[in-house]
């Protein structure tokens, strides 16, 4: 059994690193989005000096792609305590799930977690359990995480309380996982980056203070994959040069009936092709009732992580 959970995740490790190997297209960022992420950096930095505890969020759909070892590496050394919330897990299969906490268990403590969508204000619902949910709005993985930071708190001599610093890339869904646990809206949620802006605190309870951060692309920068981090919707449609790159690489992923279906249209054979359908029936036409192929290109785009996540 154990064999074979290895060999399963060496396959896994091997299609992350394909993933990243074949994103070589340069995507652009307009300086004005450079110059923010670097002050979202600063604000990240400022999490990980104020906390005791760092909870890494990462994606359910690319939970390799949306981590950072020599961060976690650093808080380490720093003598903290790194946990990873597995957010989303509702956006992929079961199994996927299962296995993905058997890796990460073999590293640091992981939670499976998928926040709430309910739209009241207060009284968020949870799930109460173990067991992988079937579906629904309430949140799940929020009773065992409270218990794993509630035992971080008893094992302070010192200290009764901690502060629990929330980390990882724009949408991931950090915020989400604050309000779930408060079970209140305590933070601004959004489908679009940078929503958070700024390092916030929200006490959770007598015990336990939770600092949300600016989501950023936590990665060595000579490693950065331009192309991953626009698929992640980490940096804004908007603010990317070429957002054709991004639709290469889910034609590269995707396969070619899964998209038809979605934009009802007809068969492609080229990136040129399937963004000129797309801007046809999206109504983007320029004069001379030409297709306007970066405005496909940037719809498409915006949707990445949907289409990445069809593809299970």
């Amino acid at each position: 059994m154990r064999k074979r959970m290895k060999e399963k995740m060496r396959k896994v490790e091997a299609f992350a690193e394909k993933n990243r190997a074949e994103g070589t297209e340069e995507v652009k960022c307009t300086p004005k989005d450079g110059k923010m992420m670097r002050a979202y950096a600063s604000e990240v930095r400022k999490t990980i000096e104020m906390a005791d505890v760092i909870i890494e969020v990462l994606d359910a759909r690319d939970p390799l792609g949306s981590r950072c070892e020599a961060i976690e590496k650093s808080v380490l050394d720093a003598g903290k305590r790194v946990v990873f919330v597995l957010n989303k897990i509702d956006l992929v299969p079961k199994e996927n799930v299962k296995s993905w906490l058997a890796y990460l268990r073999t590293q640091m403590p992981t939670i499976a977690f998928k926040a709430s969508t309910q739209e009241q204000n207060q009284k968020l619902g949870t799930v109460i359990g173990t067991a992988l949910p079937e579906g629904g709005s309430k949140c799940f993985g929020a009773e065992l995480l409270m218990k794993l930071l509630a035992n971080y708190c008893r094992n302070k001599n010192i200290k009764t309380s901690i502060r629990v610093g929330v980390i990882g890339y724009p949408n991931v869904g950090k915020s989400s996982i604050i309000n779930s646990l408060k079970r209140k809206r305590a933070c601004n949620v959004g489908a679009l980056s940078g929503i958070t802006r700024r390092v916030q605190e929200v006490e959770l309870d007598k015990h336990i203070r939770l600092i949300d951060s600016p989501g950023i692309v936590l990665a060595i920068k000579n490693r950065l994959d331009a192309t991953e981090v626009a698929l992640k919707n980490a940096i804004r449609i908007e603010n990317i040069e070429d957002p054709v790159a991004p639709v290469q690489a889910i034609l590269r992923r995707c396969r070619h009936e899964t998209l038809m279906m979605h934009y009802m249209v007809s068969e492609f054979g080229s990136c040129e092709e399937f963004l000129a359908l797309v801007a046809r029936k999206l109504g983007r036409l320029k004069k001379g009732a030409r297709p306007d192929l970066r405005a496909a290109a940037r719809h498409v785009s915006l949707f990445g992580c949907v289409h990445l996540s069809a593809c299970y």
